[in-house]
């Protein structure tokens, strides 16, 4: 066995899930509810009876790419090469690792709290990295001096993500440009940022979040369409950069997964021929989150601003915050209400338990008041 594996921990997010019973109410796994538009598929299997299902190439069909690349718009890397077509986000995430690091003399800075796969695929593939925690007594607000002053003399790559699982909170274009004017000032080799954006559909605010990869051209952007299109089961994700590099990252591609699917992939080109069903779904998500903060405004809960995504960090009162695995266990079994420690994000989360918003109204809401009354127990 390769003993790699394990000094990898399983995911905290998983286990909690896999002791849900029936009946529990679930605000843990970050899956939504909205059942997909059907049209999409309809195309798709209209193009099979004409086509077949044969192989795409390796980086996945030109036209996807090009879409894909023009849609998340990095200036000078809207062509079909600066694309690979991936199996989701997260092999996105690691094809990037894989490509652009050389775990000989690079080191990976992952701002927190964070989506745990980014450690554990450096500790995968060998790589050091350090994690560089938002505030949490300022409710985890983006800060481009807190990861300015982390920086190494060998970091290579800092890690984001925004809109941000778990805190709901978006970098916005003031954080991101310091970021971007810092790494221009530091001498030496550019630092790269990995950028994780597949909430980028999903925000509150007037404009849209601004990317990085906007600003800072050593960017590499990944994406899917699982969160905005609630298509997490079709595997099909991307990412975007400078071609050298994204022909780096389609070598490892073609070595692990060959392609993406060639049916999500027709799919995907049906939803990018018409990208306003990428913003379908975030109507409903504003009124979600609007219903969500009134009834945790009622139940005196405290929670981090939520800007984008549909997750929020509530904190635990003082009796609770020491331990949010337990604390999160004890709601589970007293009060049957499922949502993930903190602590699941990384050091920073403890103290804080993470709710996803995508139950219907009603669960919703009894499990507010589930956890207003979990938390009162003292």
């Amino acid at each position: 066995m390769n003993p790699v594996l394990d000094g990898i921990a399983p995911s905290i997010i998983r286990a909690i899930n896999a002791r849900k019973r029936p009946g529990d109410i679930d605000l843990g796994l970050g899956e939504p509810t909205i059942r997909p538009d059907p049209c999409p598929f309809d195309a798709a299997t209209a193009w099979v009876r004409e086509n077949g299902l044969p192989y795409t190439p390796n980086a996945g069909f030109a036209r996807l790419r090009a879409q894909v690349a023009e849609y998340v718009g990095l200036p000078e890397r809207t062509a079909s090469d600066n694309a690979v077509i991936t199996v989701g986000s997260e092999e996105a995430l690691y094809l990037a690792l894989k490509a652009a690091i050389d775990p000989s003399r690079d080191e990976v800075l992952i701002v927190e709290p964070c989506y745990l796969a980014y450690p554990k695929l450096c500790v995968l593939e060998g790589i050091r990295h350090r994690m560089v925690a938002m505030d949490p007594a300022d409710d985890f607000c983006p800060s481009a001096a807190r990861v300015l002053d982390a920086l190494g003399p060998d970091t290579r790559m800092i890690v984001l993500n925004t809109p941000n699982n778990p805190t709901g909170r978006v970098w916005p274009e003031s954080e991101l440009r310091a970021l971007a004017d810092g790494l221009t000032a530091r001498p030496g080799e550019p630092v790269r940022v990995l950028s994780d954006e597949v909430y980028r559909e999903l925000y509150f605010g007037e404009a849209a979040p601004v990317s990085i990869g906007a600003l800072w051209p050593h960017a590499l952007v990944a994406g899917s369409l699982s969160k905005s299109n609630a298509l997490t089961g079709l595997r099909l994700g991307w990412l975007v950069g400078d071609a050298k590099t994204v022909a780096a990252a389609t070598k490892v591609h073609q070595l692990v997964n060959t392609a993406a699917s060639t049916f999500s992939q027709v799919v995907a080109m049906e939803i990018f021929a018409d990208r306003a069903t990428l913003a379908a779904h975030r109507p409903h998500y504003a009124g979600q989150r609007a219903k969500l903060e009134g009834w945790m405004r009622e139940a005196g809960l405290r929670w981090a601003p939520i800007e984008g995504a549909f997750y929020c960090m509530v904190r635990l009162p003082d009796h609770l915050a020491a331990d949010s695995l337990a604390a999160a266990e004890a709601l589970l079994e007293r009060h049957r209400v499922l949502a993930t420690p903190g602590v699941a994000f990384g050091d920073s989360g403890e103290g804080w338990i993470r709710l996803s918003w995508v139950a219907e109204p009603d669960d919703l809401r009894a499990g507010i008041e589930r956890i207003a009354r979990f938390f009162a127990e003292g």
